[in-house]
């Protein structure tokens, strides 16, 4: 029993000063690569590790891309960078909502107000639950203004991404309906 206790403390020690070593920022070194799976987070819990941040933020930062992509898409009618942020189902989707609305010659401003939450995150696959606010309306092609209301209305919806050629794209959107 004292042999097995006596090891159950050496490893806690080892752990705690491996912990404190990784923790600390006196020592000096080369700045993490671009690559680095620490990336800075502006929010940390105690009880996740550094690498889950990374992930997570990665795949919110994919998330973030992805609206962004789309609606510069549909704000300029072009779906050349679509395929930059999505692929498969979801990139011929929004594709096709784009030509939609260039056979109309009716740009889009997306206007979203959103509350992202990472629900899945491994090695080649995420996925991103966002239940938030719709405000986007179709412009008037000649003045840029809006030609309908602020829809004002909530959605909710999941987005599945996939990891390929070291980015994170969406490879299907399902759109939740109901309270």
């Amino acid at each position: 029993m004292p042999a097995a206790r006596t090891r159950y403390l050496v490893v806690l020690a080892i752990t705690v000063a491996l912990l404190l070593a990784g923790c600390s920022s006196d020592t000096e070194g080369p700045p993490p690569s671009s690559s680095s799976s620490a990336a800075p987070s502006a929010t940390s819990s105690p009880s996740t590790t550094s690498t889950t941040l990374s992930a997570k933020a990665e795949l919110l930062a994919a998330y973030k891309r992805s609206w962004d992509v789309y609606a510069d898409a549909l704000r300029r009618l072009d779906a050349s960078r679509l395929p930059t942020a999505f692929d498969g189902s979801a990139l011929r989707a929004v594709q096709s909502e784009v030509a939609a609305q260039k056979a109309r010659r009716q740009p889009v401003r997306i206007d979203v107000e959103h509350d992202p939450k990472v629900l899945l995150v491994t090695a080649t696959d995420g996925v991103v639950a966002d239940e938030g606010v719709n405000h986007s309306v179709v412009l008037d092609p000649a003045t840029g203004m809006p030609a309908e209301p602020d829809p004002n209305e909530p959605f909710r919806e999941r987005r599945s991404f996939k990891l390929l050629d070291r980015t994170w794209k969406v490879v299907e959107v399902i759109e939740e309906t109901g309270s």
